[in-house]
């Protein structure tokens, strides 16, 4: 089978045999089709051609999984709910039950909410789009996750006030930023500090010329929400390899995780740059576009 690099300068060969320049005088090619070269801009086309494919690729596969699981959830979470319900409306109303009932029904709805965001992900669900407050988004969110911070960690959050509403899900916004804080906590041993921002601004294409998402966004108005740790940091292979489906350096940490940020990104427009080095902990900065 033809490998995905071969494929992509097959494909940009065929298109310089077709449109390679001439010299004026001696009408000479200035590349040499037959034997694979291709211009020096074509094999930097041919370079980000096969990075969005092989990212389109992974994505895919993840999708296909995903959907898969989220169907099985939820069948099960339908007959969880169903009997909780039952047994709800035939136990006493002073008893002391209730509130464990009550709990448990709660975490079967909040296990639904991610089912519907695993279908959103692998596109057999449909997203709920509409005006979103990111900054109240990542407030409820903090406010959650506080109580499950070790000890030594410190969880604060710098909001930019009268920050754009964003066009996306809530749901998927919200599963961006608790994997990206818990991707952070992650890095950190039993101390450290996990710090939150959000902003604004209009950014120019250069600002994404390292984004993490193919392709990079048109340039315009964002907003963007930045998690910096105080971690271990990552070395560049490590780095290169974060928003790979199922990968991290922690065997009980596999899962969606940033593989599911990547996607709710890529899929809204957006930007992802990160900025880490072994010792130094980690910022990851997402931009999304704002709404018009």
């Amino acid at each position: 089978m033809m490998s995905l690099r071969d494929w992509c300068r097959d494909v940009l060969t065929r298109y310089t045999r077709c449109s390679c320049p001439t010299e004026p005088e001696t009408g000479k090619e200035l590349s040499s089709p037959a034997t694979g070269a291709v211009p020096p801009e074509l094999g930097v086309a041919l370079i980000e051609l096969e990075k969005q494919l092989l990212q389109i690729q992974r994505l895919a596969g993840v999708g296909v999984m995903a959907g898969n699981i989220a169907h099985d959830l939820n069948n099960l979470l339908m007959g969880i709910s169903g009997n909780l319900e039952l047994l709800r409306g035939i136990t006493e109303p002073e008893s002391a039950s209730l509130k464990y009932m009550d709990n448990a029904l709660d975490a079967s709805r909040r296990a639904a909410n991610l089912s519907r965001q695993l279908l959103a992900f692998s596109r057999k669900g449909g997203s709920e789009i509409k005006a979103v407050d990111l900054n109240r988004v990542v407030a409820e969110n903090l406010e959650l996750m506080k109580g499950s911070m070790r000890k030594g960690v410190a969880l604060s959050a710098r909001l930019e006030p009268e920050l754009p509403a964003l066009e996306a899900d809530p749901g998927q916004m919200q599963q961006l930023i608790v994997n990206l804080v818990t991707n952070a906590a992650e890095a950190l041993g039993e101390t450290g500090a996990i710090n939150v921002a959000t902003g604004t601004g209009d950014f120019p294409s250069a600002e994404f010329t390292w984004s993490r998402v193919e392709p990079k966004p048109v340039p315009g108005r964002f907003v963007f929400i930045e998690i910096a740790d105080s971690g271990c940091g990552m070395d560049g292979e490590t780095c290169d390899r974060m928003f790979h489906p199922f990968f991290s350096t922690k065997a009980a940490g596999r899962g969606l995780g940033l593989a599911a940020v990547l996607g709710i990104v890529k899929k809204s427009g957006g930007a992802i740059l990160v900025d880490t080095a072994p010792g130094e902990g980690t910022t990851i900065k997402v931009f999304l576009p704002a709404l018009r």
